[in-house]
């Protein structure tokens, strides 16, 4: 099994003893794990977990090959661990990361890669990183110095690496301290980056580089805790204020400004004056608000039926109209002394009536009317006045129909049978 130099550094800053009871959280293919039980020389417990199974089958095979007695392998979830571990000298959390540093041999993670697992991959981190703080015991024996934890990330992203430490350094009672006893090389670890300062601490952890130590990417930080107890986190007031407002204090008011502010209470002594009352404005439900929006939408479509009533009453007498000129057009509408007319009038309709285009005619010229005169000429002969053939003729049958019918009747006719445009252009041809 190959491994890059920098994927001992975090087991030699991790340094296990014999008899102590260690957690390797992210174990798999074994080894770091392999190389701590070494350490502890087959003395004490060494859990060795992780998520999937089938990176267990390895990491079982390597404990195997290599001696190894004092191993427990587990396949969970490290965050559940919690309750399910006794308290424990050492934890070294290898934890799960984008891997940028090691691009120099697998090129594919340049593209890969993107903004949003950077930042699952950080809180994970963070999560991971908490519960191996609580599963440590800060009155540890053995260690001589509080329980250790030593995270590490084969990534190069400040997000996985600095800020993790940052935030949790917030969040329990950890420092971080040195290791340069047993790991001499290295770079610091960033205390500021693009303008966000860190916990200055910080510089006690290890970053190496590829092309300064020319090895995989990684980054190192060993925690000591000194404290089992879990800080209660006071939530900052960030609301916008002035300066003013946090330097005058209740501790800096004088009793003599607070006479003068509180004179204008027109009291007895011993008697407060009544507090005023508050006007709480009714919520307004939902239900409420459904009814109000369904009212107005009721007027609304009031406003616009009001307005269509008059074309409603336009339409219902031009449906009377209507109904005349067919009666008229059956030879019904008949008046005293103008039984004969009526009669030519209906009969000469009812010739009209199944020809398309009558009143096209009249603007096509005597040739269209011609045409359709010749099935009524003894029907139109009765008509007085009213030459067949011609333009002028159906012109002045028109005029014998107004006489005697309303003109809204002329009109309804003309619309059953033909265009109306043409009758107005040809009744305006005639005056």
């Amino acid at each position: 099994m190959l491994q890059s130099a920098s994927s001992f550094v975090p087991v030699q800053a991790l340094n296990a003893q014999p008899g102590e009871t260690v957690l390797d959280m992210s174990a798999a293919p074994g080894g770091k794990t392999t190389y701590i039980g070494q350490m502890m020389q087959n003395q004490g417990v060494l859990f060795a977990n992780d998520l999937r199974e089938d990176r267990c089958k390895a990491l079982i095979a390597n404990v195997h090959r290599l001696g190894l007695s004092n191993v427990v392998v587990t396949a969970m979830d490290g965050r559940k661990l919690k309750d399910m571990l006794p308290k424990l000298d050492r934890v070294l959390l290898d934890a799960p990361c984008s891997g940028s540093g090691i691009i120099a041999r697998d090129p594919k993670i340049k593209v890969k890669r993107n903004v949003k697992e950077f930042t699952e991959h950080a809180s994970l981190q963070r999560e991971l990183l908490l519960t191996a703080i609580d599963m440590v015991d800060a009155d540890t024996k053995t260690t001589g110095e509080g329980g250790v934890i030593v995270y590490s990330t084969c990534s190069m992203a400040v997000e996985e690496d600095e800020m993790v430490i940052d935030a949790i350094l917030k969040a329990r009672n950890v420092r971080v301290v040195p290791f340069d006893d047993v790991v001499s090389f290295g770079s610091e670890g960033f205390t500021s980056f693009r303008g966000k300062q860190f916990h200055p601490s910080l510089k006690h952890s290890r970053r190496f580089f590829p092309h300064v130590h020319n090895m995989d990417g990684f980054f190192v930080c060993k925690l000591q805790k000194f404290s089992n107890e879990i800080p209660q986190r006071v939530r900052k007031d960030r609301r916008p204020t002035e300066a003013v407002t946090h330097a005058w204090g209740e501790d800096k008011w004088k009793t003599e400004f607070m006479d003068t502010v509180m004179t204008d209470f027109p009291q007895e002594e011993g008697k407060l004056p009544p507090p005023e009352e508050k006007k709480v404005q009714p919520k307004i439900s939902k239900k409420r608000r459904k009814l109000e929006k369904q009212q107005q939408q009721a007027e609304k479509a009031e406003e616009k039926v009001e307005p269509s009533k008059e074309k409603v009453e336009k339409s219902a007498g031009g449906k009377a109209a209507t109904q005349k000129g067919k009666s008229f057009k059956k030879g019904k509408f008949q008046k005293k002394g103008g039984k004969a007319k009526g009669t030519a009038a209906a009969a000469k309709a009812s010739a009209y009536s199944g020809k398309s285009g009558v009143f096209d005619s009249l603007d096509s010229g005597a040739e269209g009317a011609t045409s359709m005169d010749t099935d009524s000429e003894s029907s139109a002969a009765t008509q007085p006045g009213a030459p067949a053939r011609s333009i002028e003729g159906w012109v002045i049958f028109l005029t014998g129909l107004h006489e005697e019918t309303q003109e809204d009747d002329v009109f309804e006719v003309a619309q059953e049978y033909g265009d109306v445009r043409n009758l107005h252009l040809n009744l305006d041809r005639r005056t």
